[in-house]
């Protein structure tokens, strides 16, 4: 059965993004748009041609409806197929014809086969097809269905573990005879390879499911799913097939889980568990869960890639179960620190540039499967994982040992931000800022902090606390100058699918100076050119993360990296921010794909902004180490206040926001700044608070102000610091008591019942911000 290839994505922000509608109410479809349209005007094609299509399509579903069970599997193997490659028109005749009903009502057929194939098809159209044809699948009863497979399969997997004796022909016996036992031996082995087909495409949708909206994720964590999902899981998980030793001959005593299957189980877990509290618990009800590190090491037979794949797979889920309490028994933290090689194993290796030279060359051979291009794939998918869950990594470690004065330093950066939020900024970081003001999910995030806390240990267990090894030491000052090559774009980078001879362009699309076009690819390399965009993207989250966390530690990040390093990284994240911010946020040229582009370019923006936030914090304690530039603070303030990707009513544009305002006043009060630029700065962000209860015509949101608020405060916190003549002479005095009843009725508009964190930080904000007022009101 063919099958189409499962990319990853965030968990959080694919929930996130399927869930939250913008915070402003603009019309934002977050990539769930419907298949699309059918060219019109002298493109269309003939009502007749159209009507004979359409008498085919209604074959096909009558063969799956079929009394026959012949014809119904014949009919959805058939479909698993061209589902791959569908032309749009027809795709469509399909679904207005309830197919996907239609399919789902078939996997509670009497023939496994059929059930298998109808799998695939649905597995094949929620990996191809928008987000939006899986929830249509959720709300047309598709969980139900999966949970009948799961019932069916999961009692069965000890019997596909235990080889059978084979059926052997009586002595003597008729060349017939033989024929015949070999046949069924035959059949009992393809019996078992179906089993494992089921097996994948299962956990497949499951895994689609796990990554798509909080609806879902819900219905997945009601009561007996989750656990019977992550105890198949594990049990797949913990009998894989392992690497034989040379010499010795393969062992008859059992049958072991294919990898292919085990790297599904996985994914599927990796994606249940991961920012999803709920499902802990379930985990550790499974005794064969404490064995799990174990598959870091174990020797396992298959692909080098696909085993490297499934370490890293299992290092992520072991990192997300690590902090509750009861893994706490099983020292998990200083094994994941003993075997974090497994994150780090392909990215020193690999060299994006030989990958796309390799590619490019590989691409017009006229052949259905180009082997160079699936392994490429297959690389950099890998390598997309790895950065994800070394991410996660890097925002759990203590770094508190690198600094002897860590301990005992009681400043807190961004108290009124981050103050009340024991994850600090990290947590917002690595979520992509999660969801925010003015949203609908705030209050289901409330609750899932509170159940997480009910959870893990106290914080300064949560981390990984105590000496780190050597190993993790060089790590962590090598990591820099790796995750920043890996985040360098390519010829491909950020590219979209060259249009074909025979493409229509509407005259509206065609370019003008308003427009913005990145590179073009062929249609073989669009997949290696979206993963690759990928890769560079979480190379600069990877790198955002492990900056926050140095920068909380006030670990001397000059010493560790190195100040070259350390300057070059905040001129090239600085440079990609520019580049991308320049390239993105205006009217995509051709509809379609450009919106995935735009995406990523406003992930590198957003993460570039987070990466120059903690080298900011870090310069400020460093006076002369961090360099800055004249036009830095000019192209901040115009990137927050004019570009698109930072003003628009998303998580997305307002964590931009809240990260430029944290690096304006690090940059503003770092040793050497001119009165010039730091009037300049402080001049910019009085401008974000309310002129008296009128607000501020930049829009900033709730948290927004609050950053700004804080960013002010440490600017001019020190009335002995050689620019504070500029807040005595100009006035600021003045403009923050002016803005005390805005931020007043500003704070009052949140709902503490269902924001209740939210509004707890806004009040304390406001607190801050009339205490501080009355401060500088003494001392002037």
């Amino acid at each position: 059965m063919p099958k189409a290839p499962r990319h990853r994505k965030r968990v959080r922000i694919a929930r996130d993004a399927a869930t939250a509608a913008p915070l402003g109410g603009q019309g934002h479809s977050n990539g769930d748009a419907a298949a699309p349209a059918a060219p019109a005007g002298p493109t269309a094609a003939p009502a007749k041609k159209v009507g004979k299509k359409e008498s085919e399509v209604v074959q096909v579903l009558d063969k799956l409806k079929s009394a026959d069970a012949a014809d119904r599997v014949s009919a959805s193997s058939a479909l698993a197929g061209m589902l791959l490659d569908l032309p749009a028109v027809s795709l469509r005749l399909f679904l207005s014809k309830n197919l996907i009903g239609i399919l789902i009502e078939r996997l509670g057929d009497k023939e496994d086969d059929v059930v298998v194939e109808c799998l695939g098809c649905l597995r094949n159209l929620a990996v191809t097809q928008p987000p939006s044809l899986l929830s249509e699948m959720f709300n047309k009863k598709l969980l139900p269905g999966l949970l009948r497979s799961l019932g069916t399969l999961s009692p069965l997997l000890a019997s596909q573990l235990t080889p059978h004796k084979p059926i052997t022909a009586p002595l003597p016996s008729t060349p017939a005879q033989r024929d015949a036992a070999q046949e069924a031996n035959d059949k009992i082995e393809q019996r078992r390879q179906v089993y494992w087909d089921w097996c994948d495409n299962l956990l497949t949708l499951l895994w689609c499911l796990s990554e798509s909206t909080k609806k879902i994720l819900a219905s997945l964590n009601g009561e007996g799913v989750a656990e019977g999902i992550i105890k198949f899981c594990l049990e797949l998980l913990g009998n894989l097939e392992g690497e034989q030793e040379e010499g010795k001959k393969k062992s008859k005593k059992s049958q072991k889980v294919p990898l292919f299957v085990g790297l599904t189980a996985a994914q599927t877990l990796h994606s249940l568990l991961s920012q999803n509290p709920p499902a802990h618990t379930h985990a550790f009800h499974h005794p064969s869960l404490e064995s799990l590190p174990a598959l870091l090491s174990t020797p396992l037979s298959g692909d080098a890639t696909d085993v490297q794949q499934l370490r890293v797979l299992i290092f992520g889920i072991v990192l997300e179960l690590s902090a509750h309490k009861k893994a706490k028994k099983w020292d998990w933290k200083e094994v994941l620190e003993g075997k974090v090689n497994v994150l780090t194993a392909g990215l020193e290796k690999v060299d994006l540039g030989d990958v796309v030279k390799s590619a490019e060359k590989s691409v017009g051979g006229g052949t259905e499967t180009n082997p160079t291009l699936t392994a490429a794939e297959k690389t950099l998918s890998t390598l997309q994982l790895s950065l994800e869950v070394l991410g996660s990594w890097c925002t759990s470690l203590d770094l508190a040992a690198l600094s002897s004065s860590a301990a005992e330093d009681g400043e807190e950066w961004g108290g009124i931000a981050e103050g009340q939020d024991d994850d600090g900024d990290i947590g917002m970081m690595e979520d992509d800022a999660g969801v925010f003001g003015g949203s609908d999910d705030e209050d289901e995030d409330d609750e899932a902090a509170e159940e997480n806390d009910d959870m893990m240990d106290d914080s300064e267990d949560a981390n990984f606390g105590g000496e780190l090894s050597s190993d993790a030491l060089s790590l962590i000052s090598n990591l820099p100058a790796i995750l920043l090559r890996l985040s360098t774009p390519t010829s491909i980078s950020f590219a979209t699918v060259a249009p074909t001879p025979s493409t229509s362009v509407p005259a509206s699309a065609i370019p003008t100076s308003t427009t913005a076009i990145g590179p073009t690819v062929p249609a073989e390399l669009a997949g290696l050119s979206e993963t690759l965009t990928t890769v560079h993207v979480r190379a600069l989250e990877c790198l955002n993360n492990l900056f926050i966390t140095l920068s909380s530690s006030k670990a001397d990040v000059f010493a560790l990296v190195g100040e070259e390093t350390v300057n070059k990284i905040w001129e090239d994240v600085l440079g990609a921010v520019q580049r991308e911010s320049l390239s993105g946020g205006k009217q995509a040229a051709v509809a379609g794909e450009e919106d995935e582009v735009e995406e990523r370019r406003m992930e590198v923006v957003m993460a570039g902004v987070g990466v120059a936030w903690g080298l900011a914090r870090l310069g400020v304690d460093k006076p002369g180490k961090l360099i800055v530039g004249p036009g830095t603070t000019p192209f901040l303030t115009n990137l927050f206040a004019q570009h698109p990707f930072a003003t628009a009513s998303t998580p997305a544009g307002e964590s931009t926001r809240v990260r430029i305002a944290g690096i304006l006043s690090c940059v503003g009060r770092r040793g050497g700044v001119s009165n010039e630029e730091n009037a300049a700065i402080g001049t910019f962000l009085l401008s974000v608070l309310p002129d008296g209860k009128t607000p501020s015509p930049l829009n900033p949101t709730a948290e927004v102000l609050i950053q700004t608020i804080d960013s002010i405060i440490d600017l001019y916190a020190d009335e002995e610091s050689s620019w504070d003549s500029v807040f005595r002479t100009g006035g600021f005095l003045q403009r923050l008591e002016g803005a005390i009843p805005g931020v007043r009725a500003a704070t009052k508009k949140i709902d503490r019942k269902r924001f209740p964190t939210l509004r707890n930080r806004a009040d304390g904000a406001l607190d801050n911000l009339v205490a501080f007022a009355g401060y500088r009101k003494d001392v002037a």
